[in-house]
């Protein structure tokens, strides 16, 4: 059994407005609708979608901070609707709401009252507090209060409270988002290294920097519009979006064929070479070539080029109202 199953889930949440208040009717939005996916432990699920798309209500129901209209949840193979409370004893949730520390104590006192409500105490409770400020890179900056920590310390203190409970699966919302681009690395490694493959914690991390996911994910999971329109390695994904992939090609010149091409560049000249890129399907290239060399064209070098992940993104969520998901069916 996968540590995380949702099936058919679904969620809509009122919209209250002066309008509703002199009609009388609340209208609904839908956030979720009919989501379904799992994550197997030891996973890193990557949660992909533009503003809107449901990610954070998705998490939240994860976490049994709020419940599903419809539709079933399981984490750890104990059932959202009735063991919610052993799931949160089980679950850390990592996001980007400062305000749920207080801000006069210091971040070692933040995580000494968090920790007691995980039912720690004690000397436990200080080796574990120990360990954590180590893991997360603060050794020796817990007694600042946690209002004058940076924006990259307090997120660090969010992860480390997530963590307190030793949880097996771990909901991260944007949790890169205060860090720089050092941090970030670190953090990604960590999360990569430690958690997933040593500790095998399975994790959903939800993020807007698809680089990020592209590097850290197994799977990455795409939501628009409160719907799974795609569930596929970062790679896989990429491959399935669209049978075009961009190819460059060094020539000793540009003839029709190759001008006639869809999105064709010319890059510029090297020493009497042609640099250009066009996009092209790979059953065609083989094609393609044969064709410049009975046109008289010398083709120094032609090599495919890696689609960004972003581009991928973008294709297959503006292709969505056409098509309903990866390969014209819903996921």
């Amino acid at each position: 059994m996968a540590d995380i199953e949702l099936h058919h889930v679904t969620k809509d949440f009122p919209v209250r407005n002066w309008r509703s208040l002199l009609s009388g009717r609340v209208r609904r939005v839908r956030a979720l609708d009919g989501v379904s996916f799992s994550v197997e432990k030891g996973e890193i699920m990557g949660l992909l979608g533009p503003n809107g798309a449901g990610k954070t209500t998705l998490l939240k129901i994860l976490a049994t901070l709020i419940v599903p209209d419809d539709g079933t949840v399981s984490v750890l193979g104990l059932d959202g609707a009735e063991d919610g409370k052993r799931i949160r004893e089980r679950v850390g949730f990592v996001n980007t709401n400062a305000r749920s520390f207080y801000w006069r104590l210091s971040g070692r006192d933040n995580l000494a009252f968090f920790g007691k409500l995980h039912n720690l105490s004690g000397r436990k409770l200080a080796r574990r507090l120990d360990y954590l400020f180590d893991l997360v890179g603060m050794s020796g900056k817990g007694g600042a209060r946690f209002g004058t920590c940076s924006s990259g310390e307090r997120q660090r203190l969010a992860i480390a409270r997530a963590l307190l409970g030793d949880p097996q699966v771990l909901l991260m919302d944007e949790a890169t988002s205060n860090l720089d681009p050092i941090g970030s690395r670190d953090l990604l490694e960590f999360i990569k290294t430690e958690l997933s493959r040593r500790q095998k914690k399975t994790i959903l991390w939800c993020t807007h920097n698809l680089a990020e996911a592209e590097q850290l994910c197994d799977r990455v999971t795409i939501l628009h519009h409160g719907q799974v329109i795609g569930c596929r390695e970062p790679g896989k994904l990429k491959e399935a979006v669209a049978g075009r992939q961009c190819y460059c090609f060094s020539v000793d010149r540009v003839d029709d064929i190759l001008a006639g091409l869809d999105g064709f560049v010319q890059e510029g000249e090297d020493d009497g070479r042609v640099v250009c890129r066009c996009y092209v399907e790979d059953e065609d290239v083989p094609e393609l070539i044969g064709r410049l060399v009975d046109n008289r064209v010398l083709i120094y070098e032609c090599r495919k080029l890696e689609r960004p992940l972003e581009e991928s993104f973008a294709e297959l969520v503006n292709s969505q109202d056409h098509t309903g998901g990866l390969d014209g069916t819903a996921a």
